[in-house]
């Protein structure tokens, strides 16, 4: 039997807007960068977002969360998203690819600490560690592209 704790649901539709925010910023930036590899990255990326906020609203409707977002982690991430897309509005690839990066890493931090407040419920541990899995290998694949000297 499943413990449902409503205080669960806040870190997983926190999460989810997370998600939301870094599918539209590379998804945008794959239309935009004029990198070939970099553009097929961002796209691979943006979907593999659209995967996680598919599978974090299944788990979340699955153990009854109710869903809250606070306005600060809207604005927060508002901001994100508007310093990637200028970055490629002016055509600053390495600022851009910097964004990505300091948004991957932003996005480890809400995942591990999510993954503390989730209390009673390993099933939906397991997601956030799979997908804080995947998140670490698109940071490395990230870094990986701009230290072999393709950045």
């Amino acid at each position: 039997m499943k413990i449902v704790n409503e205080n669960n649901g806040q870190p997983i539709y926190h999460l989810i807007a997370i998600l939301e925010d870094a599918k539209n910023g590379y998804l945008s930036a794959a239309e935009k960068i004029r990198d070939e590899v970099l553009s097929l990255l961002f796209e691979k990326l943006g979907y593999q977002k659209i995967s996680y906020i598919n599978e974090l609203r299944r788990v979340a409707k699955q153990s009854g969360f109710s869903s809250a977002i606070d306005q600060f982690t809207l604005s927060l991430l508002h901001r994100t998203w508007m310093d990637m897309k200028s970055a490629f509005r002016f055509g600053q690839r390495d600022a851009a690819i910097r964004a990505c990066i300091k948004g991957e890493e932003k996005a480890l931090m809400n995942y591990t600490e999510a993954i503390e407040q989730i209390k009673n419920n390993d099933d939906v541990k397991m997601v956030l560690e799979q997908q804080a899995y995947g998140i670490k290998s698109a940071l490395h694949t990230i870094k990986e592209y701009t230290v072999a000297g393709n950045c």
